[in-house]
């Protein structure tokens, strides 16, 4: 019988090492917003599925979706929450189970912009009535900047000066903005890469490091020593 070939230890230790590295990491993301702006369209475009004109209203729905990103493999589990009934417990369930979240607003309709406020206040109620004491990363979407003569709304800063809409969610609720159109497809995957990518960067902070031995100190406490 042939021998078996011995591999050596270190060769095995890397090799486990890169296995880890690349296994499924699962994540639950949902998606809120006021009825009417495109949540089920966004999803949609991401997991494939064709662009319907038609509005059909949502009381809830689920979506898989898997993306190789950072030569990790991910698997997305969206939350496609309901904007026309209005269940507040089930929104609070939902923002407690999800790992992080896109909250949508549409450029032709100014008042669900207005819904993103109690959004990030039922949020912020959630983390502190939460054991953990986490920040979930949060995405804002304009959607449907494919329609023609619509503006974004402008914000004063705190010295009075006129600010964009993206500068006004980063320094107040520490967001990250996209203009979208889930109809052309425009930067609806770069929203949702946005929140893999700080989950991502997350779970890698909190692995824990293996400590490294250096052959050069072993070295030198192997000369200091008497024989």
């Amino acid at each position: 019988m042939p021998k078996e070939k011995n591999v050596p230890k270190e060769k095995n230790t890397k090799s486990r090492d890169k296995e880890q590295d690349n296994y499924l990491q699962k994540f639950t993301i949902a998606v809120f917003g006021d009825s009417g702006v495109g949540k089920t369209s966004l999803i949609n475009h991401l997991v494939g599925i064709k662009f319907n004109p038609e509005h059909v209203p949502t009381i809830e729905d689920f979506h898989v979706k898997h993306i190789a990103f950072k030569n990790k493999t991910c698997e997305l589990q969206i939350i496609d929450t309901s904007g026309t009934y209005e269940f507040p417990a089930m929104r609070r369930v939902d923002m407690e189970k999800a790992d992080a979240l896109v909250l949508v607003y549409s450029m032709d309709r100014p008042e669900s912009f207005i819904k993103l406020e109690r959004y990030m206040e039922e949020l912020s109620q959630s983390r502190n009535n939460s054991a953990k004491d986490c920040v979930k990363p949060v995405v804002v979407v304009s959607n449907k900047s494919d329609l023609p003569n619509l503006k974004e709304p402008m914000f004063m800063d705190k010295r009075g000066l006129s600010i964009s809409v993206g500068r006004h969610l980063e320094v107040k609720y520490g967001c990250h903005w996209f203009d979208a159109s889930a109809k052309l497809g425009n930067n609806v995957q770069d929203a949702f890469l946005k929140n893999l990518d700080c989950l991502v960067r997350s779970c890698s902070k909190e692995r824990p490091s293996r400590p490294v031995r250096r052959i050069s100190s072993m070295i030198q406490r192997r000369i200091k020593s008497p024989r």
